[in-house]
This record gives structure tokens, C-alpha cells and sequence, in this order.
């Protein structure tokens, strides 16, 4: 693939990507406020606030455009050629560090879903941690934590060392001139003034700081989606009702598609960006590939919550039967005074 090509397919892919965010999550936000079921409580202003973070990111990156160089190192490099930002480093550097932030911030949002939905299907009243100020807590929590992603991101920026090593390879795999961009990473090895190669632990440490933080809320995913998991497996075969055993079964399927996309979408290509040239592995073939993944993550994160839901699904396909003259499907609501799953 010519490099021509590809940047024209970078371009296409980001804006189409930042146009479906825009779309799936405005729909998604326009159906929780006005098709969610009251007893989904303060789980609504969740949704919400979980998309609305996806917009951001997807706005962030859409501005910057990330490029990646792999080649024993993870730097991510913006190109600030005929750019408003390309007369002004600093501003660049920042922009460029928030998709740190906002990517963070995301991870942490996952993770903060997992935690409220284990807390509603175990009935325990610890929701009541999900209201009020606490609830304003769960909001700020995450940008604070990805805001120390950003300062980290920022503190990797350029230095005349790598502007000098990136130069020639950034020139033969994006044909980009390193005058022309901002960046942030860091090489894994180094070399001496003597011509020896050495660890660069310094600034891998940085790194390493940035893979723990987004790795304690992948924990989170996975201890509090086990959990619930076995909750719901168990609610699924043993509901006392037809209204249980349909709820249940719809925030099964919905846990199995949050679990999934953010591991496909977020965690393996940004895992695979650092681990790889850890062990001396060139993934340069499929930097359009993985580095595309996050970008589509903001536009497919709502899709299957808004088709899984009953009740969001019935709303969206009667906007599409009204324009083409079908009959329209009207929602089924059992009431059951007993299941509160989601009240706070």
C-alpha cells in the first residue's frame, strides 16, 4: 500500500468514525432520556454521562489523528503539517497528550458500569453509593485518574534525541517530516555515545506507569463481570417471573457485548502497541489494522445496548417503519412490584 493511500484511508476512516459516534451516542443519549424504564434510577444518568465521554474521545481523536511507530518503542506522533496547532508546540503537545486522558477516562467509565451493575443485581443496597454526591464522584473519578495519563503522556514528549531517531523512520513508513509534528513515547533501548544499546528503564517506566493504570480497571471488568456473570446465569434459570427472566436475559447478552467490545476494540490493540516490542516483535504491517480499533470504538460502544434493550430497540426500528410505512411494534411492559434491580 502506497503511503498515499494509506493516509487518504487514515483520513476517510477517522471522519467516518468521529460521524458515527456523533450519531449512535446522540440516538443512544436521545433514547435513555426519553425510553428508559424508571427503574433504571440513576443507571440512566450513567448511560448518559458513559457516551457523552465517547464523544469526547471521539472528538479528540478525530482532531489529532494519531499516528504509531512500534519499532521497538511506542511513540504517537501528530502531524501538524498546514494544522492550525503547527505554530504552536505546546498547545499541540497538550491536545495530543488529552487523547491519553480522554482514552483513560473511558477505561475507567467501563470499569464504573461493571461496579453499578454488579451492585443492582446483588440487591444489597449498595446503590445507594451511586446517588448524590457520590454519584458526581463516579463522574470526576475518571478524567482525575486520566488526568494523570495526560501529565505522563506530556512529560514523554519530543527531545532532540528521538526528534533525530524518529526522523528517518517516520519519513519511510508515513513519509511525514518530524519538523512538522508533535509526539509523545518513548524508544524501550537506546544507544550510547559509544554505539552501545542499552534499556532505556527511565523513561519505560512511564510506560509502565500508563499500563497500570489502564490495567486496574481492566481488573475491575473482569473480577465485577465474573461476578455478575454468575448472578445473572443464576437469575436467567431460577426468575420467578416472565418480566425476570426477559430482563435478565437482555443484561446478559448486554454484559457478554460490553465485555467484548472494549477487549477487541481498546485492550488488545493498545496492549499489543506496548507489549510487542517488548519481545522484539515488528508489528508495522498492521498499524491500520490496530490503529483504527480504538478510533471505531466511541461509534460501536452503544450499538448493541440500544438493539439488546427492548425497549430502545422497539423506539429505534418504529422511527425506521414510520418512514417506510410499516406497522409500528408497540413495547410489552410487565409490571412487577417486586424487582428493583436498578433503583436506587
Amino acid at each position: 500500500m502506497g503511503l498515499q493511500t494509506f493516509s487518504q484511508i487514515k483520513n476517510a476512516i477517522n471522519l467516518f468514525a468521529f460521524i458515527l459516534a456523533i450519531i449512535t451516542n446522540c440516538v443512544f443519549i436521545f433514547l435513555v432520556i426519553t425510553k428508559s424504564p424508571q427503574k433504571l434510577g440513576n443507571y440512566r444518568h450513567l448511560m448518559v454521562y458513559f457516551s457523552m465521554v465517547s464523544i469526547l474521545l471521539a472528538f479528540v481523536d478525530y482532531l489529532v489523528q494519531p499516528y504509531i511507530i512500534s519499532e521497538e518503542s511506542f511513540i504517537m506522533i501528530m502531524d501538524l503539517k498546514d494544522s492550525i496547532f503547527e505554530n504552536h508546540p505546546t498547545t499541540s503537545l497538550l491536545l495530543l497528550a488529552s487523547i491519553c486522558e480522554f482514552f483513560q477516562a473511558t477505561v475507567c467509565t467501563i470499569s464504573i458500569n461493571f461496579i453499578y451493575r454488579f451492585f443492582a443485581l446483588e440487591r444489597q443496597g449498595r446503590l445507594k453509593y451511586f446517588s448524590g454526591k457520590f454519584l458526581w464522584l463516579w463522574m470526576i473519578v475518571p478524567f482525575l485518574i486520566g488526568g494523570v495519563s495526560m501529565a505522563v503522556c506530556f512529560s514523554l514528549g519530543p527531545t532532540p534525541y528521538m526528534t533525530e531517531q524518529l526522523r528517518p523512520e517516520l519519513k519511510r513508513v508515513y513519509d511525514i517530516d518530524i519538523d512538522k509534528t508533535t509526539y509523545t513515547g518513548c524508544f524501550y533501548w537506546k544507544i550510547d555515545e559509544k554505539g552501545i544499546k542499552y534499556f532505556n528503564f527511565r523513561e519505560v517506566v512511564y510506560i509502565l506507569i500508563l499500563n497500570l493504570i489502564m490495567g486496574v480497571p481492566w481488573i475491575l471488568v473482569i473480577v465485577f463481570g465474573t461476578k455478575s456473570y454468575k448472578i445473572i446465569k443464576n437469575l436467567i434459570h431460577q426468575g420467578e417471573s416472565e418480566y425476570s427472566r426477559s430482563l435478565q436475559t437482555q443484561l446478559y447478552k448486554a454484559l457478554v457485548a460490553q465485555t467484548l467490545i472494549p477487549i477487541c476494540f481498546l485492550f488488545f490493540p493498545v496492549a499489543v502497541y506496548f507489549i510487542c516490542p517488548f519481545i522484539g516483535l515488528s508489528i508495522e504491517w498492521a498499524n491500520l489494522v490496530f490503529g483504527f480499533f480504538y478510533t471505531l470504538y466511541p461509534a460501536f460502544d452503544p450499538i448493541p445496548i440500544i438493539f439488546l434493550v427492548d425497549d430502545y430497540r422497539t423506539t429505534f426500528l418504529n422511527f425506521f417503519r414510520r418512514i417506510f410505512s410499516k406497522n409500528e411494534v408497540a413495547p410489552v411492559t410487565l409490571y412487577e412490584p417486586n424487582m428493583d434491580s436498578f433503583s436506587t
